[in-house]
């Protein structure tokens, strides 16, 4: 199957029949070395030189429709090989896709009044072709991300457009939710399903976990999903928390190693801490959403995608286009997404004509989550000790209340909306307001 057929076969069912086509863009860096862990001894020894049995490759990918933007997603594909560590360690093979952002420019007005767009089932059809075909036979996937509300992330000042729609922090939690939870049926082995919201209550985690009364729901967990078969007490945080860019994890590892307790910090003494840091105090809510288990797969079947690789150098101007651009006008945000399509390769073009019969639309996040749950395999739940938090702490998350909305987030209007980001913005509307 081609990748023109590919993009459709996945997408197309998700997208209004209109008269015109929905174009789908798709590129990627080519593959270079980058560990996702570090070993202590060899940050102290080699001044933070990392290991480098891990290959990153970066995806970005674009949704347009009638010369607007209207989505955009920047995926980081991290594959390693069975390696050992400085101290004789095996480290299993491991595939890791990391939502690193993602946004709607709520650009969508198909002047058809039950035209409706759900971005979150899009955004669900995306990864799962990213699941299904970066998934290696035998080895272990990772989803991961990182949920903080805000009003733009890719599309600059499009917060300002009033046709986008911006979820409340913890609404936005609950959409990353719905939007992920199709995703654990790909598993024919599930080894973790995890949920860890720094700072909040236990109950207030799980009430991010019972949107729905669906099977899928209670395979989710709360906590995360690093150091799953080892003793948290024990291992460090450096040799299992995976390091993601402009991630809060990763800048308290960067701590760790500044105060040269990156070969004494446990996993459990991280979140422990990660917790009371100043990024969690203020009122903001934000959560760390893990998946990994193993897909059926055979040897045979594809394992990488036929977009354009092009070199760092090149990403950037491409990715450039976008984020020094204006969207704050359909004008604007029209001039803005031209500019970006010149910018790329030809080849990154799919060409998608919705089949989803405008009458039929259904509310954000129904379509792909009515589907029968298939069985199954649970691996090792390991429970996650809870941590209490200091009575000043919990006052303080009480009190406050953040609108904003991020590395996407849900809508259900004439276009629904992803945001995501790791800084937080001033009180919205709180309504239905809508990566990543």
């Amino acid at each position: 199957m081609n990748d023109e057929n590919f993009w459709s076969d996945g997408l197309a069912r998700y997208l209004p029949t209109l008269n015109q086509p929905f174009i789908l863009h798709h590129i990627a860096t080519r593959p270079q070395k980058q560990s996702l862990t570090e070993d202590p001894q060899k940050c102290k020894e080699k001044k933070l030189k990392k290991l480098v049995s891990t290959q990153l490759s970066t995806h970005f990918l674009t949704l347009t429709y009638a010369g607007l933007h209207v989505l955009a997603l920047e995926l980081l594909v991290y594959t390693n090989s069975s390696s050992a560590d400085t101290n004789g360690t095996e480290k299993e093979p491991l595939t890791t896709i990391f939502v690193s952002k993602a946004d709607s420019s709520g650009y969508f007005n198909p002047n058809l009044e039950d035209a409706k767009l759900n971005l979150g089932d899009v955004v669900t059809q995306i990864l799962k072709v990213f699941i299904k075909t970066l998934s290696r036979p035998r080895t272990p996937t990772r989803l991961c991300l990182f949920a903080r509300a805000q009003s733009q992330y890719i599309f600059p000042e499009s917060g300002r457009n009033k046709r986008k729609h911006v979820l409340s922090d913890r609404d936005l939690i609950k959409w990353w939710i719905r939007v992920t939870s199709p995703l654990l049926s790909l598993f024919s082995e599930l080894k973790s399903a995890r949920l860890s919201v720094p700072g909040a209550e236990q109950v207030e985690v799980k009430s991010f976990l019972t949107h729905d009364s669906e099977t899928k729901n209670l395979l989710w967990k709360e906590g995360h999903i690093f150091c799953l078969d080892g003793d948290r007490d024990k291992e460090l945080a450096l040799r299992h928390v995976p390091s993601f860019p402009d991630d809060p994890k990763s800048r308290f590892l960067d701590v760790l190693v500044a105060d040269g307790r990156d070969g004494t910090t446990t996993v459990n003494q991280f979140f422990a801490e990660l917790q009371m840091r100043q990024e969690f105090l203020l009122g903001f809510v934000a959560a760390i959403i893990g998946i990994e288990g193993l897909v059926d797969k055979n040897a045979e079947e594809k394992t990488s995608f036929a977009c354009p690789l092009v070199e760092n150098k090149l990403y950037s101007k491409i990715h450039d286009a976008i984020v020094t651009s204006d969207y704050s006008t359909e004008k604007l945000a029209r001039n803005a997404t031209t500019k970006f399509i010149e910018a790329l390769p030809k080849s990154s073009q799919h060409i998608i004509r919705g089949t989803q019969e405008i009458s039929k639309a259904v509310p954000e996040g129904d379509a792909d989550r009515k589907q029968p749950v298939q069985q199954i395999n649970v691996i090792g739940g390991g429970l996650v000790r809870k941590r209490h938090k200091p009575a000043h702490t919990r006052t303080m998350l009480a009190q406050q209340q953040s609108t904003c909305a991020h590395n996407g987030s849900g809508e259900s209007q004439q276009a629904t909306r992803t945001d995501q980001t790791d800084c937080g913005s001033e009180d919205t509307k709180a309504s239905k307001k809508m990566k990543v």
